[in-house]
Parts: C-alpha cells; sequence; structure tokens
C-alpha cells in the first residue's frame, strides 16, 4: 500500500486546495484525512529565508550575501538528498520494464505506422507500471535510486511517471525515456490504475496550465506533497511532441491542439482556444478545481465546446520539499519543460532542454522559494527562464509569490526572452539573483524580460543581475524590456469572451539592479538588436474604458531601476520609454545607435559618468524631463573643434540645440575665440524670439542692413544693453567676463542685489559698474569662476570666450 493519503482525501485537496493552500503564509497545510497517519506533509520555506521578507537591500554587495545565503541551503539540501539515494539502486528493468528499439517514422506521414503506435502504446503501459512499482518499493524501503538503463541503443517507451518520497530517478548515460504519443494514457483508466491515489475518478491530475489549476493529463514527470525528489543522470527524456509537417494535424502530436485548423464546421481556430478561455474564466471566478475537468477528448472533430486539449507540462513537481533536476537532456516538450508549482528548496543543475515548440519554456519555477538553477543549457521555443507566480484571479486566489531564486552560469540560446519574469505573475515576484550567465544566439529575443498588465498585476521587486554576458540578440527586438502592459488586448478580449468582470490590478515595478553586464562586446553588425532598454509603463487613463479602475488607482510607473558599469554595443536605438519615472545609469557606455530616442511621459532620470559618443543620443532627449540629472555624461558634439569631454560640451550642445548660438562655420564652433558685443545681444534676441523692432538706427556704427541690426536695437529698446558712448555700440568690440555678466543682468530686467563678492581674492578689480551683475551672476550659479589650484578667481577684465559664454549662458536661460 502506498504511504500517502487516500483517494477520497485527494479528491477532496482538489475541491478546497484553493481556499487552503498557503493561507498561512509560511507553510502548506496538512491536509484533513480519514487515516491521521497519513497526512500530507507540512513544509515551510527555508530557515531564516523568510516567506514575508520584503527587505529593500541596502547596496549590491547585501544583495548578493543574501544570495550567497540561498545557495548554501540549496547546497547543502541537496547533499543531503544524495545521501538518501545512495541507501540502494533498482533498475527498472528488474520490475518488468522492457526495453524496445525505436519505432520508425513513416516517411511522408510524420507519424509511425498504426500497428507501431499500437505496440508502443503497450510497451507504455507495461513500463509505467514497472517504473512505478520500482520508485514505490524504493520508497517505502526508505529511499534510494531508481535506474533507467542505457540497453544496446534500445529506448523505454512510457507513460506518465509519478515520483515517491526519497526517490531519485537516474537516466544513465546514453539511456532514453520516450513518453508515448498516445496521448489517452495520460489521463483515464491507465492513470487510476497505477497512481489511484493521485487523480480523480477519471485519471485526471491535478495541474496547471498557463499557470491556472485544472485536472487535466498529467505532467510527464510528476510529484504531489513530496519530500526528497530528484531526476537525474546524463540520459534523455524525449516527449515526442512535434510539428508533423506544419499543416496537417493528423501529422502532429500534441501540437496540434495549439496549430490553428479549419474544422467541420468550417471554424478556423486553435482546438485549444475555447478550452483555454473557458479554464481562464474558472480560474477568474473560482470555480473548484475539482470541477475544472479537461484532459481526452472524445473526438477531434471539434464543435466548439471540446475540453481536451490543453497540453500537460513535462516536469511537474507540485506541493514538494527538496526537489533535485540535474544532468538529464529534455527535448521535444509539448509545453512547459521544468516547471516547479508551490515548492521550496529546488536544484536544476546541469540540465540541457532542446524544444523549439509553442510555449517550449525551458524552466518556469512558479509560486516556488529557495531555488538555484545553474549550469544549464536552454534552447527553446519561448522563454528560456520565465519566473512565475499564478494568474490573475486563480494567483490571487493562492496568492503565493516566487521569490529567493538564484540564477548563475547558465546559457540561454534561442528563446522569446533569456531571464525573464512574467508574464503570469499576479502574486508577485522577488529576491531574483541572475549572475554570470550567457545569452548566445541571434534568434533570441531579448536579454532581461519582464512583463505583466493591469490586469495580472503583481510586484516585481528586489531583482539583481551581475556579469551577465549578452552576445547578441535578434535583429528588431530589445534587450531589456520591460512591458508592464504586455499582451492586454488578448487578455481583455478573454474576458469579454468568459463574460467575466474584472478591476484593475495595477503591477508595480522597483528595487531592479543590472550590473556589470556587456552586450555585443565584439561590436558585431546587427547583434545589439533594435533597442538597448525598451521600457513600457502605462496610464490609468488609457485603461478606464476598457475595466473598473478603483478611484485613486495611480498610474503605472517603471521605477527604482539602476543599470551600472555595463556595456551596450550596436542597438539600432538606446531608449524607447514610456511612462518611466526613476531611472539610473551609472558608468553605462551605449555605442552605435543610429536611430533617434523615443522618451514620453519620463521623469526623475539620473545619468552619471555615461558615455554616449559615437551614438544617437542627444543631450537635448532628456535635459528638459522633469527632475532629470545628467553628471559627467558625454554625448557627440555637432562640432568637431567641441571635445565630447571638455568642460563646456554640454553647454555647447545646449546653446546649439537651442539655436541660441551656432557655429562660425559648417562644423566649427570656434570655443577659444573672443564674443562680440553683437554676438552677445544676437544670442539674447533669439532666445527672447526675435520680436519686431521699430525706428531707425539708434547708433551710427549700426547700419540698417547689419545681420544684427534687430538684436541691437531690441537690445536698446528693452534695456538690455546699452552704447559705448559718443552714440556709438561698438558690435565688434570683444567683450569681457564683467561685460558679459552686465548683459545677461540687463536681460533679467537688473533685480537688486545684496550681498558681496569678498569670497574672490580679485573682487577689488571688478569695475564699479559691473559690481551688482557680478553679484547677481555668482549667486545664481551663472558665473562661478575660474580655478586656479583649488582658489576661484572673477578675472573680470578678462575677454569672455564662446566657451565661456555658452557655459554663462546655459546657466542663465535654462533656470530662467
Amino acid at each position: 500500500m502506498k504511504a500517502t493519503t487516500s483517494r477520497t482525501v485527494r479528491r477532496a485537496v482538489c475541491s478546497v486546495l484553493t481556499a487552503s493552500m498557503l493561507c498561512c503564509g509560511l507553510a502548506f497545510p496538512a491536509l484533513a484525512s480519514d487515516d491521521p497517519s497519513k497526512v500530507a506533509l507540512t513544509y515551510e520555506v527555508a530557515d531564516g529565508l523568510q516567506f514575508d521578507d520584503t527587505t529593500t537591500f541596502a547596496d549590491s554587495d547585501e544583495a548578493w550575501q543574501y544570495a550567497e545565503k540561498i545557495t548554501a541551503h540549496v547546497d547543502s539540501a541537496v547533499d543531503d538528498m544524495k545521501e538518501i539515494f545512495a541507501q540502494r539502486s533498482v533498475s527498472i528493468v528488474d520490475y518488468g520494464a522492457e526495453a524496445h528499439e525505436v519505432f520508425a517514422i513513416v516517411e511522408g506521414t510524420y507519424k509511425k505506422s498504426d500497428a507501431d503506435a499500437a505496440a508502443e502504446a503497450e510497451l507504455a503501459k507495461t513500463n509505467t507500471k514497472a517504473i512505478y512499482a520500482a520508485i514505490q518499493a524504493v520508497s517505502e524501503a526508505g529511499g534510494g535510486t531508481v535506474v533507467v538503463p542505457a540497453v544496446d541503443g534500445k529506448v523505454f517507451y512510457t507513460s506518465a511517471i509519478h515520483l515517491e518520497d526519497n526517490v531519485n530517478l537516474k537516466i544513465e548515460k546514453d539511456a532514453v525515456l520516450k513518453f508515448t504519443t498516445d496521448t489517452s494514457l495520460y489521463q483515464g483508466d491507465l492513470m487510476k490504475e497505477v497512481y489511484g491515489d493521485d487523480v480523480d475518478d477519471k485519471g485526471l491530475t491535478l495541474t496547471r496550465f498557463e499557470s491556472v489549476e485544472l485536472m487535466n493529463y498529467s505532467p510527464f514527470i510528476y510529484a504531489y506533497g513530496k519530500k526528497n525528489i530528484a531526476i537525474t543522470g546524463e540520459g534523455t527524456l524525449d516527449g515526442q511532441a512535434s510539428t508533423g509537417d506544419g499543416q496537417h494535424p493528423e501529422t502532429m502530436v500534441w501540437h496540434q491542439w495549439k496549430n490553428s485548423r479549419t474544422y467541420e464546421n468550417g471554424t478556423k481556430i486553435e482546438a485549444q482556444n475555447a478550452p483555454r478561455t473557458k479554464l481562464f474564466g474558472q480560474g477568474q471566478t473560482d470555480v473548484p478545481v475539482a470541477e475544472r475537468q479537461y484532459g481526452e477528448s472524445a473526438s477531434e472533430d471539434w464543435s466548439g465546446a471540446d475540453d481536451g486539449f490543453l497540453r500537460p507540462n513535462f516536469v511537474q513537481p507540485y506541493n514538494c520539499q527538496n526537489v533535485l533536476i540535474e544532468g538529464v537532456t529534455i527535448q521535444n516538450s509539448p509545453m512547459w519543460e521544468i516547471n516547479p508549482v508551490l515548492c521550496d528548496t529546488v536544484m536544476v543543475d546541469g540540465v540541457n532542454v532542446s524544444s523549439h515548440l509553442h510555449n517550449n519554456d525551458g524552466c518556469d519555477p512558479e509560486c516556488t522559494s529557495n531555488m538555484v538553477i545553474r549550469n544549464n543549457r536552454l534552447d527553446v521555443g519561448d522563454d528560456c527562464m520565465a519566473i512565475k507566480s499564478g494568474r490573475n484571479g486563480d494567483g490571487l486566489r493562492i496568492d503565493r509569490p516566487s521569490f529567493n531564486i538564484v540564477l548563475e552560469n547558465n546559457t540561454f540560446v534561442d528563446g522569446h526572452g533569456g531571464v525573464t519574469i512574467g508574464s503570469e505573475i499576479t502574486a508577485g515576484v522577488k529576491n531574483i539573483f541572475s549572475r554570470n550567465n550567457e545569452m548566445d544566439s541571434d534568434q533570441l529575443q531579448a536579454a532581461f524580460r519582464f512583463k505583466t498588465n493591469y490586469i495580472r498585476g503583481g510586484t516585481i521587486e528586489n531583482i539583481y543581475y551581475q556579469n551577465d554576458t549578452v552576445k547578441m540578440v535578434e535583429p528588431g527586438k530589445p534587450v531589456v524590456l520591460v512591458d508592464l502592459n504586455y499582451d492586454v488586448a488578448k487578455e481583455v478580449q478573454m474576458m469579454e469572451a468568459m463574460n467575466v468582470s474584472y478591476s484593475a490590478y495595477i503591477p508595480a515595478f522597483k528595487h531592479v539592479l543590472i550590473e556589470g553586464v556587456n552586450v555585443n562586446e565584439a561590436g558585431e553588425a546587427n547583434k545589439g538588436g533594435k533597442y538597448a532598454f525598451q521600457l513600457n509603463g502605462f496610464s490609468v487613463d488609457t485603461i478606464a474604458d476598457s475595466c473598473t479602475v478603483p478611484e485613486g488607482t495611480q498610474d503605472c510607473y517603471i521605477s527604482d531601476f539602476t543599470i551600472r558599469n555595463s556595456s551596450f554595443t550596436g542597438s539600432e536605438q538606446a531608449f524607447s520609454m514610456n511612462y518611466v519615472d526613476g531611472l539610473t545609469l551609472d558608468n553605462v557606455t551605449i555605442t552605435g545607435t543610429t536611430a533617434a530616442d523615443s522618451v514620453q511621459n519620463t521623469k526623475n532620470l539620473t545619468f552619471t559618468n555615461c558615455d554616449f559618443t559615437d551614438s544617437a543620443i542627444k543631450r537635448s532627449t532628456f535635459r528638459s524631463l522633469e527632475n532629470s540629472k545628467l553628471t559627467n555624461c558625454l554625448f557627440d558634439t555637432a562640432f568637431s573643434d567641441v571635445s565630447p569631454a571638455a568642460w563646456y560640451a554640454d553647454a555647447v550642445d545646449y546653446v546649439n540645440e537651442n539655436k541660441i548660438m551656432i557655429g562660425i562655420a559648417d562644423g566649427i564652433f570656434a570655443p577659444s575665440d573672443s564674443m562680440t558685443r553683437a554676438m552677445v545681444v544676437q544670442t539674447l534676441y533669439s532666445h527672447a524670439g526675435s520680436p519686431a523692432v521699430s525706428g531707425p538706427s539708434s547708433f551710427t556704427d549700426v547700419s540698417e542692413d547689419a545681420w544684427y541690426y534687430n538684436a541691437v536695437q531690441w537690445a536698446k529698446e528693452t534695456g538690455v544693453a546699452a552704447g559705448v558712448g559718443g552714440g556709438r555700440f561698438d558690435p565688434n568690440g570683444t567683450v569681457t567676463r564683467q561685460e558679459f555678466a552686465q548683459f545677461l543682468y540687463g536681460n533679467a530686467g537688473s533685480p537688486a542685489v545684496t550681498g558681496s563678492l569678498s569670497q574672490f581674492p580679485d573682487a577689488d578689480t571688478v569695475s564699479s559698474w559691473a559690481t551688482q551683475a557680478l553679484t547677481w551672476a555668482t549667486q545664481n550659479g551663472i558665473v562661478a569662476g575660474s580655478n586656479d589650484n583649488g582658489t576661484l578667481y572673477l578675472n573680470p577684465k578678462a575677454q569672455a570666450t564662446r566657451a565661456q559664454a555658452a557655459s554663462m549662458l546655459m546657466q542663465y536661460l535654462s533656470a530662467s
């Protein structure tokens, strides 16, 4: 007899799980049983790594110290598990499992012959029973290893395998477990016969489809409420899912329900659409899980009401503690590959995942804590990594985040995202640490991806990336993608199809740090993606027409996002941002961009020690944003004689971009040249909008056809500047620093001034007529003085260079 809950209790669990699971926050609750000695395990998260820990780490070092605590805990648990597994070892052959040559695919059909398919199904039945008998025997003996051996190039066909406490399923090198293509064997009589206590009276298993609970086909490898379980070895787990010829459903395995097709009623649609929509409606309206019945269809002649077309995941430990998946190769999955749900203390190490069908995520921790994912190679048809925590109403009902997850030394190849958080993220994700991972494929659509929307919500917080290397991403795709309104049109459409009401559940994004990341360091063409950063929040106004928005709901900004000590090379465009509040770039280099940036509804940007030379990034894009600061940042200038590192480069860009001062020739600014009186009044006149003037010339040396005539007339009429005496203006006379300050002071309306210039050792050299102007200019940060060995001097009678003029104009005009 199996030492677990009875079938009655298991069925009861399915109906009450929605109300009871994780209600205490820290533990999985023990479940009532008709036999008190056979209750489900009660699990708590790792000692010292608290479920309700919402700490914001003081700095990166503190965060990574916490990550080390997680890895130490998981490593220790794995060591303890391996001691259990070493106690004994049995072969599945000793329990009646039969190896067989691989059944060939018939040319032109993409499938096996009917006779071979039937033979495979019979072998799968035999081997499923044998494998579980070995697992059960080892578990009841106290634990050990169940071995799938390599047998002269033959394989073992099987249906779903359910693990028990203290059992390691080891797939030896060159051994292969092939999961039968007879989809009917993952539910129904075989499942009831072998796993009666784990399934309901239709042979359906409690599982999840896209993060919503249901009774469905069993995942290929599954465990519920178990402790100390493992899948190890250097062999292969082959799900045998296929796209066939890509057109005809009869040539496909599992994939036929995802592929669009035309049915007898003339409808062209994915077979899974109707059951998927129905399931999500049930999750949104809290239909008891036991009543969410899916599984095998009576017929594939779909009529629009069939519930049988939802594919199972490959490996899914559910409500388990101490899980190890190590060394194996996983390929050809119907759906998500590795999907621990509601688990604690999990290691995925050295696994090779290769599966390119729809929804073939590589690893999806879901509502799971204290997990280490290291040394894996994930080459998939969807997200390589996707950390999740439940979807919509179902996610709120269970309300368990994913937290304390470390990813290190992995290689992410093809996929929609390298390290992804979302999109099923309703209960939130926190304390995620990614380091020393490598993204290496031009079919990778984003290196770092965050996705949710205003219906799913969820809080994304305390996310740390360190020393990840992005060799390339797919052309036309972003390196960093934050989409807080992902796929929302389909979400709304689905809600309407389900005829269920919903309210806005605004997500939050905070405390995210990317540091030491290098993108396309080799500088290869077309490897840097379309955007370095594509960041999309949204406003409440944009969603008010599609759902109920509670009063007081705030706009959804991307906030508290920092990128540090990183480089991005060869992206077409650096920034595409909307609704960003609090982006910090510190010592970041972005080169090779060619398209102008798109920045909207953005504020509180802090860019420090950044190098944007050799790119299309412009100071003007960020200068006018609310409360944004650019400190020691280098931008390409419009002038060949103005170095991006020059102290006046920012000011020259400012006056040029605002058409206040332009170059003296094409591409030449002449920063060291002196300013003339005509130049000064022309700059102020241009900034004033070049208003109309009237009357004859006020000065004998200013002809009405001079390029500066209107500016001089305007300066005289407004009191900005007077002549030099004798009816002359002296337009070509050079301007001293004190004279320039006087021009700006007059333009400001000659406000009253108090205080003195006593802090400057050369204050006594200031002309009496310029004292008030220079006092005003220094008090307002327009004139800072010249630094000579740490002492500031006014040098009032030195000629004002064009560079100094640009600096004073920027300080004056940007503050006025």
